[in-house]
């Protein structure tokens, strides 16, 4: 039977002519005819044996099935198509280079990333490594000798090109190699893939994470980073540096009053302005709420340090128009100095903060450099707000009742409910000795709270016990009045308690009424409508008319004891009095005296036409028992 198909013998014939003529063994491939009929792929060797005088005799060979190699060969062209398929089309970029580094081809993704042709990238002069960020090239270079060493399996990296219009990206670079059978690196196969978005969300995230969203100046956590590099270069140089911890001064008045909004609408003009004042090298940071930071580097006099904070303050005198609003907003400056305070970056804080508030306390829109002396202050005013803060849970705070007697009849008609504090250390505190704390740190909503429920539970108790009803006058502070809630509130505590709202009489102060006159009339009204008692406390120390007096639905003004304590000496105070009290009667109002000490005073007040009166003269305030057998006795 004939073993090799019809189509070979040409081809194999042609070979034995070379081996004739050459004597050089022929090494070629063919396929033989199987019994089956199938064929077979075989590798073929053919020698020519010669005898004396080198005369050809025979030819002899060697076969080997080749069927494995025939398909791992197919296989291959199959797979070299489906990945020429596939790098074409890619939806990341590739790109084959040859051992050097030099360019071979690349996908329409890649020049997509790149920008460039492929005729640009043909041109002898293209070199990858040129459009190569310069930062990032020598991290590249030394990652692919170690992938072409074998040194690592691939390749990864983070890096920058510059595209043909010489615009930056980012691209995700993985690098792998391609080797011959003997392990010699042929070509590296390189993946780009754009992530110049993801990078931009990274540097959107990094800056929320350090700077300020409103305001976008650094925050605490970047300001303290950059402090301490201005630390270590204030080192380095000798010089000075200080650090300003700013506050403004009654922005939550304006962020009460007028919103958030507006509030939020200051902070960012505020921000301009100190960014405007301070030097390109210097720093402003927000730390929050209305809280600023300052850095100055490089200081060598102290007295630079003032003339630059009186420039921050300074650049607030132009009054701010926000939303239609004019506003005038100061602020004080506590200010430490490295190296004179401190070298701790945490203890110049520190102190800033503490000058700032001495700053406050001595009247505001001024600067405060620390000092040793109102550390000591400071330090107690702290342990003071801490221990107020914990003052209700501990149960410190108690209330007195002062009575509030008709002058006429002598009569107990009411009691203002007047706080105490009882200090672990300190003892008895009036409240002039920490409201004022209570009201600059915000606690005084809570203490209003715990006062209302207190007085009217008290008034439950007293009635419980065969007192017949007695009204409480109960003072409440301007924060707790600007509660959208104050009425529902006062409404769930009466209820709560079982007290009549006939019981229970709410003073505001004339500055109160005077800050916000439509909204004060607006919850004084619903207030009254429920049946609760208004009060004017303290006037004749504010600003108030009678026009805006007749729009409120008060029933008493209650007259300051500044007022009353010199009426015997001095004529202008028996003068308001008179006026005030027939300007009340003329309103339907009744005018109620206060601190009245001496029985000329009463004399007087009761002569000029005064309703009420209330003041040591009767009795001083007393404890919630004792106030009970004083009514019992009447």
């Amino acid at each position: 039977m004939e073993l090799t198909p019809q189509e070979w013998h040409e081809h194999e014939a042609q070979q034995l002519r070379e081996l004739d003529r050459t004597g050089i063994p022929r090494l070629y491939q063919k396929e033989y005819i199987r019994k089956d009929r199938s064929r077979v792929p075989i590798e073929i060797k053919v020698h020519l044996a010669r005898g004396e005088c080198g005369k050809p005799l025979y030819y002899y060979a060697f076969v080997a099935d080749i069927t494995n190699r025939k398909k791992a060969e197919e296989a291959l062209r199959e797979s070299e198509e489906r990945f020429r398929e596939a790098f074409a089309h890619a939806p990341i970029g590739m790109m084959l280079a040859d051992a050097r580094g030099r360019y071979q081809y690349s996908n329409r993704a890649f020049m997509d990333i790149m920008g460039y042709s492929v005729q640009d990238m043909h041109a002898p002069e293209f070199d990858i490594r040129k459009v190569s960020h310069h930062d990032d090239l020598p991290f590249t270079i030394e990652g692919i000798k170690k992938l072409l060493a074998g040194e690592i399996p691939a390749f990864f990296q983070e890096k920058r090109y510059i595209r043909k219009d010489g615009s930056v990206i980012w691209v995700a670079l993985s690098a792998s190699v391609r080797r011959s059978a003997d392990g010699t690196p042929f070509q590296i196969v390189g993946l780009f893939e754009n992530i110049n978005d993801r990078k931009r969300m990274e540097e959107e995230i990094r800056h929320m994470a350090h700077h300020d969203s409103l305001t976008g100046l650094p925050n605490r956590r970047l300001f303290a980073d950059i402090l301490r590099v201005e630390l270590a270069q204030g080192r380095r140089h000798k010089s000075k540096l200080a650090v300003l911890f700013l506050d403004l001064d009654r922005f939550k008045d304006i962020n009460d009053t007028l919103g958030h909004e507006v509030g939020d609408e200051l902070l960012k003009e505020v921000a301009r302005r100190f960014r405007k004042t301070i030097r390109e090298a210097d720093t402003v940071a927000r730390i929050g709420g209305d809280e600023f930071n300052i850095v100055i580097g490089g200081i060598f006099r102290t007295e630079d340090i003032g003339d630059f904070a009186q420039k921050i303050i300074n650049s607030l005198r132009k009054p701010l128009m926000i939303n239609g609003n004019e506003l005038n907003i100061t602020t004080s400056i506590g200010i430490s100095v490295y190296p004179d305070d401190s070298e701790d970056i945490e203890v110049l804080r520190k102190y800033a903060d503490i000058a700032m508030y001495h700053a406050k306390q001595s009247g505001r829109n001024m600067y405060q450099f620390y000092n040793h002396s109102i550390n000591v202050r400071s330090i107690e005013h702290m342990r003071l707000e801490s221990m107020l803060r914990r003052s209700i849970d501990a149960d410190e705070l108690v209330i007195y009742y002062q009575p509030q007697i008709n002058i006429r009849s002598k009569q107990i008609i009411c009691a203002e409910a007047l706080v105490r504090w009882r200090h672990p250390k300190h003892g008895f505190l009036i409240p002039g000795r920490f409201l004022p704390l209570a009201e600059e740190t915000g606690f005084i909503t809570e203490i209003d709270d715990w006062a209302l429920k207190t007085a009217c539970r008290q008034v439950r108790s007293w009635v419980d016990s065969g007192l017949p009803p007695v009204c409480v006058t109960v003072n409440l502070s301007s924060r707790r009045f600007q509660s959208p809630d104050l009425v529902r509130e006062i409404s769930s505590v009466l209820a709560e308690t079982r007290v009549p709202p006939g019981c229970l009489d709410i003073e505001v102060t004339e500055s109160l009424v005077m800050s916000d006159v439509d909204r004060t009339a607006s919850q004084l009204k619903s207030l009254q409508e429920m049946g609760v008692h208004i009060s004017i406390d303290d006037f004749g120390t504010g600003y108030s008319s009678l026009n805006y007096l007749k729009r409120l639905p008060i029933e008493r003004l209650k007259i300051d004891k500044s007022f009353i304590q010199d009426i015997a000496a001095d004529p202008d105070d028996r003068a308001i009095i008179h006026a005030v009290t027939a300007m009340a009667h003329s309103m339907k109002l009744k005018v109620v005296a206060e601190g009245v000490e001496t029985e000329e005073q009463l004399e007087f007040l009761s002569k000029a036409g005064c309703d009420e009166m209330q003041g040591f003269l009767f009795s001083e305030p007393l404890p919630a028992e004792k106030f009970r057998e004083l009514v019992s006795k009447q």
